[in-house]
C-alpha cells in the first residue's frame, strides 16, 4: 500500500522500495526517485527540465508542470495529476502508481496542446548509474539490471526511449513521442517498472 506525505515544497509517494518525490523548484515540479530502507540497489533518478537543442530547434527537455494534485484511486493505486505551460506548450500529465505482487508500475501520460507539431513532448531523466548496468531492447525498452531488482523504462504507443552517457556517473534517459502533424494534441506515454527478482524479497523490508 502506498503512503502520501506532504510538506513545504514536497509531495512524496512512498512505495515499499522507493520514494517518488515531487519537489517544487519555484516555477515547476521536479520529479525525484529515491531509494529507501535496505533497498539501496535501486538507483537515484531525477527529471531534467529546461530547454535543449541537438542540431535542431530548441525544445523542452521535459514537460513544465506548475500545478500538482495527488489522490488515492484504490487501495493499491495512487494518481498524480499535473499541468503547466512552457512557451507555446500547454501540458497536462497523469502519473498512475500501481503496486502489484512483484512490482511497482508507474504509467505516465503527457498531453501537449501545441501548434508546433514538429515539437512533440519528451521526458528526460538522469539515472545515477554506469552504462554497464543498462540493457537496451531496441527503441521500446531500457532495463537497469541488479541482482535484486530490475528497473525498466518503457516506451508507450507511438513513442521510443533512448539512453546516452551524461557524465559524472549518470546516464540520460529520454522518452520521446513520435510527431503526429494531424493531431491537435500531441501525446507521450511511457512507463517505469520496479520488478522484484524471484528469490529476493525486497518487499519484506521496512520502508
Amino acid at each position: 500500500m502506498f503512503k502520501i506525505e506532504t510538506s513545504s515544497g514536497l509531495q512524496t509517494i512512498i512505495t515499499p522500495s522507493f520514494h517518488f518525490r515531487f519537489h517544487w523548484m519555484g516555477d515547476h515540479w521536479k520529479q525525484e526517485i529515491l531509494p529507501v530502507g535496505g533497498c539501496q540497489a535501486i538507483p537515484k533518478v531525477w527529471s531534467v527540465e529546461g530547454h535543449v537543442s541537438h542540431d535542431g530547434p530548441s525544445r523542452p527537455a521535459s514537460p513544465a508542470f506548475g500545478r500538482l494534485r495527488i489522490e488515492e484511486d484504490a487501495a493499491d493505486v495512487v494518481v498524480a495529476h499535473l499541468d503547466g505551460q512552457s512557451g507555446p506548450h500547454h501540458y497536462s500529465g497523469t502519473f498512475r502508481f500501481e503496486e502489484r505482487a512483484d512490482e511497482v508500475v508507474i504509467d505516465v501520460e503527457v498531453l501537449d496542446r501545441c501548434a508546433e507539431a514538429d515539437q512533440p513532448p519528451m521526458a528526460t531523466y538522469l539515472i545515477e548509474s554506469s552504462d554497464g548496468h543498462l540493457h537496451h531492447d531496441g527503441a521500446a525498452t531500457i532495463t537497469w539490471l541488479n541482482p535484486e531488482t530490475r528497473l525498466v523504462f518503457e516506451a508507450g504507443p507511438a513513442a521510443r526511449v533512448e539512453a546516452d552517457a551524461a557524465g559524472m556517473g549518470t546516464i540520460r534517459l529520454k522518452a520521446l513521442a513520435e510527431p503526429d502533424p494531424s493531431a491537435e494534441v500531441q501525446a507521450l506515454r511511457y512507463r517505469w517498472r520496479w520488478i522484484t527478482v524471484p528469490g529476493r524479497q525486497i518487499w519484506d523490508r521496512d520502508v
